[in-house]
């Protein structure tokens, strides 16, 4: 759906493919949960999500997780939480439905004012060059969250066919995963995720947009905008940076880049002597505590 996203925003939602290896596509399922942080306690709220994290890899939580913290926009965090079915996210939620995760939770409630749970299934007919995701060396996440009007999902999917494949014909190389909210969302929202190895990407984001429009030709983009204008409701647009101290990573990806995914441990924030989890392990899954959406 990339054309939407230039179009309106000049930045997608990126998804990424969580594994043990880099896969050779997104994850089929995405659990999404966003907290939005009080005023001035980002600081102490990476402490309570590094202790989650910590604990959670104490208990071999069997998904992994990638942390996310927002540049732009209120302060929000995000965790991105890939499985290759539905029935796996209650299989995941099991090991953290233990009695130690809920002083953890408690701990971390007092510096939310919100928080809200998504599930999203991957979308390969509206996402563009997936293949070249590398989420080992992904630093920045542009999230792309559009509704689209009611009754206007095929008008939606045939807009994202348009803009990919004036993509490929503009030779854009930026990949952009699509997934579509299922439960936890209003109908007709979508995520397009673009993950970035640095910002330098965003200083080149115009003149591909240029590139794109130019593929389209006058008429075409005259079409594009029109149906843009007819199918989508509303949208929003953030900037994320990957936070390896509230992440849960493949042990490879450690090894491959310890400098930055094994960085100077936080401080966390205490669970209860008799649970509390040793620092140690690097990032583990943000996860606990938060049951599976219905």
């Amino acid at each position: 759906m990339k054309a939407v996203i230039f179009l309106i925003a000049s930045a997608f939602c990126p998804v990424l493919p969580l594994g043990a290896q880099q896969p050779s596509k997104p994850p089929a399922v995405l659990r999404i949960f966003r907290e939005d942080i009080k005023e001035g306690k980002s600081a102490a709220h990476e402490k309570t999500e590094a202790a989650f994290m910590q604990a959670a890899a104490k208990e071999q939580y069997p998904a992994n997780i990638l942390g996310l913290t927002s540049m732009t926009g209120t302060s929000v965090a995000v965790f991105l939480e890939g499985h290759a079915t539905f029935a796996s996210i209650a299989d995941s939620q099991q090991v953290i439905d233990k009695p130690e995760f809920a002083a953890l939770d408690t701990a971390d409630a007092e510096l939310r004012t919100s928080q809200r749970s998504i599930l999203a299934v991957y979308r390969p007919d509206l996402s563009y060059a997936v293949d070249k995701i590398n989420l080992l060396k992904t630093r920045f996440f542009s999230i792309e969250t559009i509704r689209i009007r009611e009754g206007q999902g095929q008008g939606f999917t045939e807009l994202g066919k348009t803009v990919i494949d004036a993509a490929g014909k503009s030779g854009d190389t930026q990949p952009v995963a699509a997934y579509e909210a299922v439960s936890g969302a209003p109908n007709g929202t979508y995520l397009l995720l673009e993950p970035r190895q640095s910002l330098k990407s965003l200083d080149d984001g115009l003149q591909h947009q240029r590139a794109l429009f130019q593929a389209m030709g006058d008429e075409g983009m005259k079409r594009f905008a029109k149906a843009v204008s007819e199918t989508v409701a509303n949208q929003e647009s953030l900037l994320f940076a990957v936070n390896p101290q509230m992440s849960y990573v493949p042990r490879e990806w450690i090894t491959a880049d310890p400098d930055f995914w094994t960085p100077k441990p936080v401080e966390t924030t205490k669970a209860p002597a008799k649970t509390s989890a040793k620092a140690g392990n690097k990032a583990s899954p943000k996860t606990g505590k938060k049951s599976a959406p219905k």
